[in-house]
C-alpha cells in the first residue's frame, strides 16, 4: 500500500492506513521501494497479552468507525458503479502509480507526493499468512478464505502470477492484534531481514489511527523489481474494514503504492468511499502489469504511451 494517511470523515471521524515503499539504498536516484510479503497461514505466538483491554478497546473503536462508515455510504463493495475513460485512467496511472505518498526521512514519516519509478513484480507473487494466538480457528478460516479470493482477483486483473503459498512465500501477511504487533520483532526479522531499521521502527510502533501497513522490498537494480513484501492487517478489525485493508494493502504491494483524490471509482482515494477493489483499479493493474512496461521505467518514459495503453485497456474490458 502506501505510507501514512489520515483522512478524515465526517467532521470528528478520522481514518488512517499506513504503508511504506521506501528505497534500500541511500541514493534517492534508486528507484526500488519497500512493500509488503507474507507467509503460510500459520499461528504465531509473539506476545503473552493476547486478550489486552487495550486490543478490547481498539475493537470497540474500529467496530464503531466502521459502522459510522457504513451508514455514511463509506467503505462500498460495489466493484463496478460508473463509467471509465481513457484519459481518466491515464491520469490516475500517474498518479496513483508513478508517485509515493509518503517516504521515511530521518526515522520519520514525511509526504512524498514525488514521482518514481515504475514498481511492480517481475517474480510470481506467493503470499503467506501468519496468525497471532489471538486470532481463533473461524476467523483464521474466514481470512483464508479472503486472501484467496483477493489473490485470484489480483492475479485475473494483472495477468501476473499471485497465490497463496504453504512454502517460500515472499509477499508476508500478519494478521495481528495490537500487542502482538508491537511485540513482532522476530517475527518481522525472520520474514523480512532486509527491512530497513526505519521501517522495522514504523511497524512496531504503529499508532491507533495507523489502520493497517505496507513494506516492499526491491531487487538490486530497479529493474528487478519487488522480491519481497509484508503487510499489517490488525486483528481487532471487524468484517468489512478488514477486507478493505487486505484489498488495498495487497494491491499496493503490487505497485500501485499512492493514492490520488482525484480517482474515482477507487479504492486508492483517501476519502474511503470505496472499501474493495473497483474495475478502475482492476484496470490499473491490468496496465501495470502490461508487457509494454517494465519497472525502473521513469515517468516521463511512462507518460509518452500511458494514453494509448488506458485506450487499449479499457476497450479490452
Amino acid at each position: 500500500m502506501r505510507s501514512f494517511r489520515n483522512t478524515p470523515l465526517a467532521g470528528a471521524l478520522a481514518m488512517a492506513s499506513f504503508a511504506l515503499f521506501l528505497s534500500m539504498a541511500p541514493s534517492a536516484s534508486r528507484a526500488g521501494d519497500q512493500t509488503v510479503l507474507s507467509t503460510q497461514g500459520t499461528a504465531i505466538a509473539v506476545t503473552p497479552k493476547t486478550g489486552s483491554a487495550r486490543s478490547e478497546k481498539l475493537a470497540s473503536y474500529y467496530h464503531g468507525m466502521e459502522k459510522r462508515l457504513v451508514s455514511s455510504g463509506h467503505l462500498r463493495r460495489d466493484r463496478n458503479p460508473g463509467k471509465l475513460s481513457p484519459d481518466g485512467l491515464a491520469r490516475d496511472f500517474m498518479a496513483i502509480a508513478m508517485k509515493s505518498e509518503y517516504s521515511l526521512k530521518a526515522g520519520g514519516m514525511a509526504r512524498s507526493g514525488q514521482s518514481s519509478a515504475l514498481r511492480r513484480w517481475e517474480q510470481p507473487v506467493r503470499i503467506g499468512v501468519k496468525f497471532g494466538a489471538s486470532v481463533g480457528a473461524e476467523q483464521r478460516k474466514a481470512d483464508m478464505a479472503a486472501l484467496r479470493d483477493i489473490a485470484a482477483r489480483l492475479q485475473r486483473a494483472s495477468g501476473h502470477p499471485v497465490q497463496l503459498a504453504s512454502s517460500g512465500a515472499n509477499f508476508h501477511i500478519l494478521i495481528l492484534n495490537d500487542d502482538e504487533r508491537a511485540a513482532a520483532r522476530p517475527v518481522l526479522e525472520e520474514v523480512a531481514p532486509r527491512m530497513s531499521r526505519a521501517a522495522r521502527k514504523a511497524v512496531l510502533g504503529m499508532t491507533a489511527d495507523t489502520l493497517c501497513m505496507a513494506v516492499a522490498m526491491p531487487g538490486p537494480s530497479p529493474a528487478d523489481g519487488y522480491r519481497n513484501a509484508l503487510a499489517i492487517v490488525r486483528a481487532e478489525h471487524s468484517p468489512v474494514m478488514r477486507r478493505s485493508c487486505m484489498e488495498e494493502e495487497l494491491a499496493q504491494g503490487m505497485g500501485l503504492a499512492n493514492d490520488s483524490p482525484e480517482a474515482w471509482p477507487s479504492i486508492f482515494n483517501d476519502d474511503e468511499e470505496f472499501g474493495v477493489l473497483t474495475r478502475h483499479d482492476e484496470l490499473l493493474l491490468k496496465m501495470l502489469y502490461h508487457d509494454s512496461l517494465h519497472p525502473g521505467m521513469s515517468a516521463g518514459a511512462v507518460s509518452g504511451q500511458i494514453g494509448a495503453l488506458a485506450r487499449k485497456v479499457l476497450a479490452s474490458g
